[in-house]
């Protein structure tokens, strides 16, 4: 929807993008959250058109490591991995199914609306190879995920737009 645009401004508007991509209504005091989202990667996230068909592990397929990271995700204080970890490190040798595996925790997540944000790299897109985007991209996300944070994330921006 807004690939290759940069330096404009729209107020007051309300965006629907038919590529699942894009469903954003803007409030007139929410200039931060659309400047922040100039710099997202909307291309990298769990249910992006960009990605469709999206990798996806066959049904009956690696139920263990799978209800592991659900586990793992549904933990108030993380206990399932060694040492406590807060952050989870999915990692495996080129065509492991690393993708396929984060792809079915994140379509989980988002059923069962835990999900605050994802994002997919890809090497051959521009956005999603950029680690910049990362972070304005999950920003975002959690900005629409997580409606009480949603003004916090607006202000900092406006405060501070060099962040991004």
């Amino acid at each position: 929807m807004f690939s290759r645009s940069h330096d404009f401004v729209v107020d007051r508007g309300t965006f629907n993008y038919a590529g699942r991509d894009v469903n954003i209504s803007m409030n007139e005091g929410e200039r931060g959250l659309h400047i922040l989202y100039g710099h997202t990667s909307p291309s990298a996230v769990f249910n992006a058109e960009a990605r469709f068909p999206a990798p996806l592990c066959h049904p009956g397929t690696r139920e263990d490591i799978l209800r592991e990271l659900k586990d793992w995700v549904k933990q108030d204080a993380p206990q399932v991995f060694p040492n406590d970890s807060s952050i989870c490190w999915l990692y495996g040798p080129a065509g492991a199914g690393k993708s396929a595996i984060a792809q079915t925790v994140a379509e989980a997540c988002a059923n069962d609306r835990i999900l605050a944000g994802s994002f997919f790299f890809w090497r051959s897109d521009s956005s999603r190879n950029n680690p910049a985007r990362l972070f304005t991209t999950l920003a975002f996300q959690i900005a629409t995920a997580m409606p009480e944070l949603r003004s916090i994330i607006n202000s900092v921006i406006m405060k501070n737009p060099n962040l991004l």
